[in-house]
């Protein structure tokens, strides 16, 4: 993040901690993350999220985070669920620490109100350590500034980042894909070599994107054999879990359609032969309304 963006929002800051006694200091049950994980060489987006906020509304937050940057390291800050309005969060990177911070508009409207739970601001990670390495996720220095200049904090709620385990062998990858990207629909078909069980639906985003599947349902020619519904932004984002297992066998031909958020990976190409089988697009409908024929989703079929 640029240094003059990030002494501009800090500046702000430190003028909003000028406390008025009679105001109402700002508060939260809990402020930070929850456990979460993630495979390496990949980009998780974990949401930093605050619970029942109160004692007046909020305009203005900064925190550090500690955590090991030779496991994960923060690559962006986005926005969260409370702050769409407000301006883009700015953060720099210390060999200790991260330090972040984020200020409304100036709108009243959009400051944060008594009781809004949700998200701040969403940290994108890139994973850069090994398997089954694990990093804390700490907060310190939680600031919560009103609009009459009182600054509060809020207790940490503390995660822990685990790098997952490689997915099963048994799996359907069309490997990663590439730009350019867009969310909208696609609809295609899947032939597979060999039989495998699923449970659930990975989809390669692009990088510092939170690219994800928010809809799939598989179908054949006897009916709907699967469908499911993306969770959020928050543990597990990259994957749609299905309700139940089910197993796509080899040499069947099964439908699919899958409806993608921000800026999923795309393979550009019409079929897609992998050593698992093959993949073919038959239409994707982007969110302008522009339709092609060679734009395959950059997915992964596997059991968890």
């Amino acid at each position: 993040m640029d240094s003059k963006a990030m002494n501009v929002i800090l500046v702000a800051v430190i003028v909003l901690s000028v406390q008025l006694p009679t105001s109402a200091i700002p508060t939260a049950d809990h402020f930070g993350v929850e456990d979460t994980g993630g495979y390496k060489d990949t980009y998780v987006l974990i949401p930093v999220n605050i619970t029942n906020p109160r004692n007046g509304t909020i305009i203005s937050i900064s925190f550090d985070i500690l955590y090991n940057n030779s496991i994960i390291n923060l690559v962006k800050a986005c926005k969260g669920d409370l702050t769409p309005n407000w301006d883009s969060p700015a953060y720099s990177n210390f060999d200790s620490h991260t330090m972040v911070a984020i200020v409304y508009d100036g709108i009243d409207e959009h400051a944060i109100k008594n009781g809004s739970d949700g998200s701040i601001v969403l940290l994108n990670f890139s994973v850069i350590g090994e398997a089954g390495e694990r990093s804390r996720i700490n907060f310190t220095d939680i600031k919560l500034a009103g609009p009459d200049y009182q600054v509060g904090t809020a207790p940490a709620k503390n995660g822990t980042f685990t790098i997952l385990t490689s997915t099963p062998a048994l799996v359907f990858d069309t490997g990663s894909g590439t730009y350019p990207s867009i969310s909208g629909i696609h609809n295609g078909t899947i032939k597979l070599k060999q039989t495998i069980n699923v449970s659930k639906l990975y989809t390669y985003s692009c990088p510092g994107t939170g690219g994800h599947s928010e809809y799939v349902r598989i179908w054949n020619e006897s009916g709907t054999i699967a469908r499911g519904n993306w969770a959020g932004y928050g543990y597990d984002w990259h994957n749609i879990s299905f309700n139940d297992s089910f197993t796509l066998k080899s040499g069947e031909l099964y439908n699919y359609t899958i409806h993608t958020g921000s800026y999923p990976q795309i393979i550009h190409k019409k079929t897609l032969p992998v050593p698992e089988g093959k993949i073919t697009c038959t239409k994707f409908t982007d969110a302008n309304g522009k339709v092609y024929y060679d734009w395959i989703p950059a997915i992964k079929l596997f059991l968890s």
